[in-house]
């Protein structure tokens, strides 16, 4: 992959930010106002938005499959139980799956139709990793056991992405908040597989533990140069929401976090070298999706930079950023990552489409938005 083709490079600045008062259902548009969303959305200069579609729930986590149509996870009704549906080009969206519980992470297969999907067993015990066949239809389980379920509908198999190996790596969340409960041993309460991402041979499910430390990892990306990035949701108090570089045999820190201020945390285990965050966000940002821009539709500076998902509802948060890992600014406390997508109510997934556009989906009301770059 390279950025060839790609419009010259541009510094369109940050993405604005719209009244967050005074819409058609208070701080935000109604669900069906989407001429209202398209004013509140804010993005930088020589870009616009336009509306996708809408999936029938609340998405987790979206994908494009080799078909050219979005896929995501959803959740129905409002409650644990979903599918795997997929958005066609006019907007309108069907059932792919049969009923999965808490569906989350989803990936093609590369060079084929076959998709993966995380869920839950049951929906408090038990996650997997479950296999729907070309063209849709009832999802098989191929991996059983994976730790899980520390929060409703997080702290489990979680995002999925196929590597340059052409094995797939899967986040899998903790179990507890921050180690917490009956210790089975002097340091900690982690079993093996329990807050890493794992790679996963899946034809014959196998696995094995990539990277550790890591609280909830909830979604992975690749770039163009095989460099590996996630994102990790903290503590409950809000400790520990970071971006990190991800690199094999590393442990991050979880649950060893007394000197971020968890004295109820364990302490550190001798022996053990701590991997550094690339980012910390601010707390209660809850970062969620995250994809690396390998397309040409954007101008050719942005290649290889990180669109990474803000979910919480605080000051930094609600919004997609921009962040240049190669920025030699990255570690400095003042530094903060560039807004780029604004204006949104829960935002939870980005992915890049066909056509090298950037696509985010909200969870609140289903709602996918795509941003394009026009010049100026």
């Amino acid at each position: 992959m390279s950025n060839a083709g790609a419009p010259p490079a541009f510094e369109s600045g940050a993405a604005g930010f719209s009244a967050t008062d005074g819409w058609s259902c208070g701080d935000f548009p109604c669900d069906f106002d989407i001429a209202g969303f398209l004013r509140r959305i804010q993005v930088p200069r020589g870009y616009v938005v336009e509306h996708v579609g809408q999936f029938p729930g609340q998405p987790m986590q979206i994908v494009y499959g080799p078909d050219g149509r979005l896929y995501g996870t959803v959740l129905e009704d409002g409650k644990h139980n979903g599918a795997v549906y997929a958005l066609n080009a006019d907007g309108s969206s069907e059932r792919y799956s049969s009923d999965l519980i808490s569906p989350v992470g989803l990936a093609f297969q590369p060079g084929t139709d076959v998709l993966y999907v995380s869920a839950r067993e049951t929906a408090l015990a038990g996650g997997g990793l479950w296999r729907v066949p070309p063209g849709g239809g009832t999802a098989q389980q191929i991996l059983t056991g994976l730790p899980c379920c520390y929060s409703i509908i997080d702290n489990q198999p979680n995002g999925m992405i196929f590597g340059p190996d052409g094995l797939l790596y899967l986040g899998v969340g903790a179990l507890t908040d921050h180690g917490e409960g009956e210790l089975r041993d002097t340091y900690a309460n982690i079993l093996p597989l329990e807050a890493s991402i794992l790679r996963v041979q899946v034809h014959t499910a196998e696995v094995e533990v990539v990277a550790s430390g890591i609280r909830n990892p909830y979604d992975l990306a690749f770039d163009s140069r095989g460099r590996f990035f996630a994102t990790d949701q903290g503590l409950i108090t809000g400790v520990g929401d970071r971006l990190l570089a991800i690199e094999s045999g590393r442990h991050y820190g979880w649950p060893y976090w007394r000197t971020r201020g968890c004295g109820g945390c364990p302490p550190r285990q001798p022996g053990i070298d701590i991997a550094p965050d690339l980012l910390r966000f601010p707390q209660y940002s809850t970062p969620r999706g995250i994809v690396a821009y390998t397309g040409t539709q954007f101008p050719a500076n942005l290649f290889d930079d990180l669109f990474v998902v803000l979910w919480g509802g605080v000051e930094g948060g609600q919004r997609v950023v921009r962040i240049d890992p190669d920025d030699p600014n990255i570690g400095n406390p003042d530094y903060t990552p560039e807004p780029f997508i604004t204006g949104l109510i829960r935002p939870i997934d980005v992915a890049i489409a066909p056509d090298g556009s950037l696509v985010v989906a909200d969870f609140i009301h289903g709602h996918v938005w795509r941003v394009r770059y026009v010049g100026v």
